[in-house]
């Protein structure tokens, strides 16, 4: 009588609503495996193109992510979501290049496991490296592997001095990506890092532009209202090097001027990369410049 009265309600039977589970399940595994399809074709083209050094592609992640936070719904976490997406993108990322991640070995190692493998997956090799500067020689010399360091405000080394064009004309690593990518109070996975790559296909201009800043003496305390945000910073006898993030509306040219407005002319200015902007699901991501620093 049950099940008769369950049919005549037009309420499924528990049976029923497991072979549908079933058939979406069948349906994802599907898809997955379309899209894993896609990617060959995309592996194909870039071989033709002879790009396939180059493979990491932040901008484009970025993009997938808000679109899919933009229409997500229902009761599936979108931290879920996002961790699922991860581990498809990086697992078929592996497809197109073998690649390892260096962690900061300085950084706390529970920590910097959980945001790994939050967002790299288990598919992927990871090794831990003594300090950041260890991490950039390590991706510098492989070209292919991905570097991941720990932010902290007040740095024990001025690290970044590694990334982008150096002194002697060579070209080091660059900034591709800041994580976490969602941004969110009390989220698992949460190690603010800064994800360090020899080489993208990046060919637009990033969200958040990133400058390697050098001053004799100190640095000016007022350039939160131009919204730039001190990522981290190495003080010395000598002066300050600091690790600015830039809105990327902001040219080069105009960040001196303020630099100039602010009678701090800094006596270097380097561009070391840049990243897509985090998504603030709280609407309290805080890019403000510490006052004090």
């Amino acid at each position: 009588m049950s099940g008769s009265a369950s049919a005549v309600g037009g309420k499924k039977s528990l049976s029923q609503v497991r072979d549908k589970l079933d058939e979406v399940d069948d349906k994802l595994h599907a898809l997955l495996m379309e899209r894993a399809d896609l990617i060959e074709h995309i592996v194909a083209a870039k071989a033709e193109q002879g790009s396939m050094h180059a493979v990491f592609r932040p901008s484009r992640e970025a993009e997938i992510m808000r679109r899919l936070v933009e229409n997500h719904k229902g009761v599936l976490p979108v931290l879920s979501l996002e961790h699922i997406w991860r581990e498809v993108i990086s697992s078929l990322t592996n497809t197109q290049t073998t690649y390892r991640v260096h962690l900061d070995g300085s950084a706390d190692r529970v920590a910097m496991s959980e945001l790994a493998r939050f967002y790299f997956g288990f598919a992927i090799d990871f090794l831990r490296e003594i300090d950041p500067s260890a991490v950039l020689s390590e991706v510098d010399n492989s070209q292919s592997d991905l570097g991941i360091v720990a932010l902290e405000e007040r740095a024990d080394t001025p690290w970044w001095r590694g990334l982008g064009e150096r002194e002697d004309g060579s070209k080091g690593p660059s900034i591709i990506s800041r994580l976490p990518f969602l941004v969110m109070q009390e989220r698992p996975a949460d190690l603010p890092v800064l994800v360090i790559a020899a080489q993208t296909v990046e060919t637009e201009k990033p969200d958040i532009c990133i400058y390697d800043v050098r001053w004799t003496g100190t640095m000016p305390n007022s350039l939160m209202h131009k919204g730039i945000e001190v990522l981290s910073f190495y003080r010395s006898f000598e002066g300050v090097d600091a690790l600015l993030a830039v809105p990327g509306d902001i040219s080069e040219n105009e960040l001196t001027g303020i630099f100039g407005e602010a009678e701090a002319m800094p006596d270097k200015l380097r561009s070391v990369g840049g990243y897509p902007a985090p998504l603030d699901l709280d609407d309290e991501f805080d890019s403000e410049v510490d006052a004090n620093i």
